[in-house]
């Protein structure tokens, strides 16, 4: 079988999709992958091909304009330039780049969807059952906030606006369906995340499996990285990784971060590849890198400082490490994802407008001294220990493949707790 990989052009996105590759590739299966000319240098790394966008390669899958329908557009003009390269059997998208829903539907090819940690869709029994704490949590938006439930549903109604816009560009006729059917899931929607985390499954459409963690992160020697580590497990102080990433509509807080942590007996390894400014001074105790490998240090960590993306929450919890969490605003994951590791008791947060150094300084004091976030973090842990991953992943594309319709989930279990 043929397995066609889309990927956004970002680490975060393109891993899962690298390790869901690596495992059909093993089982004996074709893979390859259409995502931005960035992305070339990692893929030939582990021997997986990139198709370019055309005879004249350029930009695509970019995650800054991802929700735009131009882009969407572009993604379809990409992957169809592949399909006469490589005719793939399945499409393999990812959550919010519609590009291989789309061309499934144009070419009549089965389509799957990596997605994300959370899920971001307002099924109607899903809002039904939210708890008071969700449905009071304001998100930011770029016209001040919206309490969580609204901006569920404003998010998705962006979202398939979009995804309509598309739709027309291709002559594709327009699904009006509840979110529950959403055609943006595809035929089958692989959702990084467990019940421990998400809660119960029958919340979530019909064609959503949850994966765990289909987190891959490439490891090649770095003497820069190996030597701070020594040095900094060798102080005996306290190792934290922070993944400050892009906040969009929120202000950012790296130097908040620098400034509450610089020079003191405390040791910070910091990927800033997303971050949307200039990282200026670097203090003596910090590593600070566009790409600091979460895999080469959360062994040795305490926990990690994030903007609370898929990669670095899930990095967090299968290490079984507590998080502290500063979401940016915008339409990502970032809401979904504290609210759920705050329910799950694995995180402290701060609203970005919250943001202070002193804060900043107390919330990472209690993301050290708190027994009880490391006690629920450990817990995660077990539990995505025990998820399906790239091997399970792999063997519902397999299916996908041979029975070409949705694959729907065929067992339900109990809830785990009280959803959202």
């Amino acid at each position: 079988m043929r397995f066609l990989f889309t990927s956004l052009t970002s680490y975060g996105s393109l891993g899962p999709a690298i390790s869901v590759a690596l495992e059909l590739r093993q089982r004996g299966h074709e893979v390859a992958f259409v995502t931005g000319p960035t992305m070339s240098p990692l893929l030939e790394r582990v021997g997986l091909r990139r198709i370019p966008r055309g005879k004249e390669d350029g930009p695509s899958f970019v995650v800054e304009r991802t929700a735009n329908p131009l882009e969407q557009a572009r993604q379809v003009k990409h992957i169809e330039y592949a399909l006469t390269e490589f005719p793939a059997d399945v499409l393999v998208g990812q959550a919010m780049a519609f590009g291989a829903v789309l061309a499934g539907a144009r070419h009549q090819i089965p389509s799957a969807v990596i997605g994300l940690a959370a899920s971001i869709l307002p099924t109607d029994a899903m809002l039904e059952r939210m708890s008071p704490e969700f449905r009071a949590y304001q998100v930011h938006r770029l016209a001040g906030t919206l309490p969580y439930d609204e901006f569920l549903k404003d998010r998705y109604a962006r979202l398939m606006e979009s995804y309509d816009l598309g739709s027309e560009m291709f002559w594709l006729p327009k699904r009006d369906v509840p979110s529950s059917q959403s055609p943006l899931l595809g035929d089958l929607h692989l959702l990084q995340t467990v019940e421990e985390l998400e809660g119960p499954l029958d919340v979530l459409p019909e064609v959503t499996h949850l994966v765990g963690s289909l987190g891959w992160d490439f490891i090649e020697p770095n003497p820069e990285l190996e030597q701070w580590l020594a040095k900094a497990r060798d102080s005996g102080e306290p190792i934290l990784y922070a993944q400050p990433g892009r906040v969009f509509n929120s202000p950012g807080f790296w130097e908040e971060l620098r400034d509450a942590l610089g020079d003191k007996p405390i040791r910070v390894a910091a990927s800033t590849g997303r971050l949307d400014r200039d990282v200026g001074h670097v203090p003596a105790n910090f590593f600070v890198r566009p790409h600091v490998p979460q895999a080469a240090v959360l062994p040795f960590a305490q926990g990690i400082i994030s903007s609370s993306t898929t990669a670095a929450v899930l990095g967090a919890l299968t290490h079984g490490l507590p998080l502290f969490l500063i979401p940016g605003g915008g339409g990502g994951e970032q809401s979904d994802l504290t609210l759920r590791c705050l329910a799950a008791g694995v995180a402290v947060h701060l609203r970005p407008e919250d943001v202070s150094v002193a804060r900043l300084a107390e919330q990472v004091d209690a993301l050290r001294d708190n027994a009880s976030l490391r006690h629920h973090a450990r817990r995660l842990q077990h539990a995505f220990a025990q998820a399906p991953g790239s091997a399970g992943a792999a063997s519902l594309l397999e299916r996908l493949a041979v029975e070409r319709r949705p694959i729907l989930r065929t067992r339900t279990q109990p809830p785990v707790h009280e959803v959202l």
